[in-house]
């Protein structure tokens, strides 16, 4: 990435050298998401120019630091994002992505894994399982990850209702993790093709957003006039609107989506139905170890609707902003 909002070069670039407690990684897969078209669009992040995006890997190490002694060569890895410092109240409370002292975020402030190598802290990856597929187990430090963090943070229990409002990637994820806790789901999205997509990944009922019954079908099927939760996968005004109408009085709404939109609940709504509006970003270093697990059982296996070459990675990128049914991964190595 050389300029915002301008098509993505391909470029040869020194390979990355690690110091003693880096690990280089020589990378398979690796997804793309709505962070990597905001940091395009020049909105959230801004990295220093020229940068390598690619935050959703899977690969191989290819190198170990000095210091480096849970890895060796050859090992299959996918990353924990957050390059944190340990020592900041965060870090010692577990809440890695909310460190003070963030030293950076692969792909995104730091170089990433759109490219034949990357590097990261040793300590930041983690070992996938044989059985899962590169272009699956990539998804691990984003969209699996950040599931997992969101349903542990709604406190939901079974025969509760969930609404999974925008079924992208993330959301797909989400129905498959709620549905094997015995969640009721609901999946809200715009698109058919997600909507179906959002069926065959366990959800219990599918929904047309934007229709004006859509409030309606979901205060009935949750059979207490409205679901317990929300996780809103969009982050814009009208599908935080949206989340409000279809929560209960003193539920929760899980924001995981981000836009720069204005929050359209107001604070006597808020005060008044009791409502729990809690942010949720990414995942921690023990939410990636579940994921992982999650991934190897089965009980995860996040859709991919679209591979790849790096060399397309401007049509990789099109792909995403047509609204792909399911996360787009571009494959480096098979």
């Amino acid at each position: 990435m050389h300029e915002v909002g301008k098509p993505l070069r391909i470029e040869d670039v020194p390979i990355p050298e690690i110091g003693p407690e880096e690990v280089l990684v020589e990378t398979r897969c690796c997804g793309i998401c709505g962070t990597d078209l905001h940091i395009l669009k020049g909105f959230g992040y801004v990295p220093k120019l020229p940068h390598i995006l690619g935050h959703e890997p899977a690969g191989v190490v290819a190198k170990v630091g000095s210091k480096i002694t849970h890895l060796r060569p050859g090992d299959r890895v996918v990353p924990h994002l957050f390059f944190t410092c340990g020592d900041c109240y965060y870090c010692r409370a577990g809440r890695d992505q909310q460190c003070l002292n963030l030293q950076g975020l692969l792909g995104v402030l730091s170089p990433g894994a759109f490219a034949e190598y990357f590097k990261t802290p040793g300590v930041n990856l983690f070992l996938l399982p044989e059985k899962v597929s590169f272009d699956v187990g990539g998804l691990v430090a984003d969209a699996v990850v950040t599931a997992v963090h969101a349903v542990g943070r709604a406190g939901l229990h079974p025969e509760e209702t969930a609404v999974v409002l925008g079924a992208g990637g993330i959301g797909q994820v989400l129905i498959q993790l709620l549905r094997s806790q015995d969640i009721r789901v609901v999946a809200v999205s715009r698109s058919d093709a997600k909507l179906a997509l959002a069926k065959e990944c366990g959800a219990h009922l599918v929904v047309r957003s934007g229709e004006s019954t859509t409030a309606a079908t979901i205060r009935d099927f949750s059979r207490t006039n409205g679901a317990q939760c929300v996780f809103d996968c969009v982050g814009s005004a009208q599908t935080l609107r949206d989340a409000a109408d279809y929560v209960i009085r003193c539920g929760r709404i899980i924001v995981i989506g981000e836009e720069r939109d204005d929050t359209p609940i107001n604070t006597t709504e808020i005060a008044q139905r009791e409502l729990e509006i809690i942010g949720s970003r990414n995942g921690t270093r023990k939410d990636t170890v579940e994921a992982i697990k999650l991934l190897e059982a089965g009980i995860v296996n996040p859709p991919i609707a679209q591979r790849f070459r790096l060399e397309e990675i401007n049509e990789a990128y099109e792909a995403v902003r047509r609204g792909a049914s399911a996360r787009v991964v571009v494959v480096m190595k098979a």
